[in-house]
């Protein structure tokens, strides 16, 4: 007999598609932020956009909304073996995805040094356009101090990117903890993952249930006999 799904599954199962659409379409963003002519991509008015910049910051924004929503919800999954499952594959496919984006941030302090043209790239630099992000970033910045501080900062922010969900995904598979707020002391910190602790609560409850039962059969026990 088939399973019947309970509402907060179907609510999972609801946003895991979501999440996976979000992705889909990063994926398709991502795609296309290469794409120089709107007519050969998936959106024309993404592909007409000037400065590559603004073409990845969507990329990225889209990305990270679709692998948020995945792994919050991932870590709501009872059965542990598919949570740490769900968990493993997004943390993966977030740390493959930025793997390129922190490259991007260190490769780009050197050139923006001393920019070469687009023959000169090494192959890596040249499939990943430093030359066309450098472009971007003066478009926008110029290219004096207010760049490099840019620079710096999108470079940190590229390290906590791939950082913080290694390490909120270690968390959970390894310890079965998160990073949240907490009932009580400082406000922000580790925490057991919700979903655990609601199990563990719900399993010591039975186990302070079962003596009463006994205690109760047994006297009904006494007064048959």
């Amino acid at each position: 007999m088939r399973k019947q799904l309970k509402k907060n599954e179907k609510v999972q199962i609801g946003l895991f598609t979501l999440a996976g659409l979000i992705i889909v379409l990063g994926i398709l963003f991502l795609v296309n932020a290469m794409q120089e002519d709107p007519a050969n991509g998936f959106f024309p008015a993404f592909c007409e956009m000037d400065n590559i910049i603004a073409k990845y910051i969507i990329v990225i924004l889209t990305m990270a909304c679709g692998i948020m929503l995945f792994s919050n919800v991932a870590i709501t999954v009872e059965d542990r073996k598919l949570r740490n499952g769900l968990t493993i594959g997004i943390t993966a496919f977030s740390t493959v995805l930025t793997v390129p984006l922190v490259y991007v941030f260190i490769a780009i302090m050197p050139y923006a040094a001393n920019p070469v043209p687009f023959e000169e790239l090494n192959a890596v630099d040249a499939l990943m356009r430093t030359d066309r992000i450098y472009e971007g970033f003066v478009a926008w910045f110029g290219d004096g101090g207010l760049m490099w501080a840019v620079l710096t900062v999108m470079l940190l922010l590229s390290l906590v990117f791939i950082t913080f969900p290694l390490l909120t995904g270690i968390m959970a598979v390894k310890n079965e903890q998160t990073l949240g707020f907490k009932k009580k002391g400082f406000p922000f910190g580790v925490i057991t993952l919700p979903v655990v602790e609601r199990l563990r609560a719900e399993a010591a409850a039975e186990e302070d249930e079962a003596p009463d039962v006994l205690q109760m059969a047994a006297a009904d026990e006494e007064a048959v006999g």
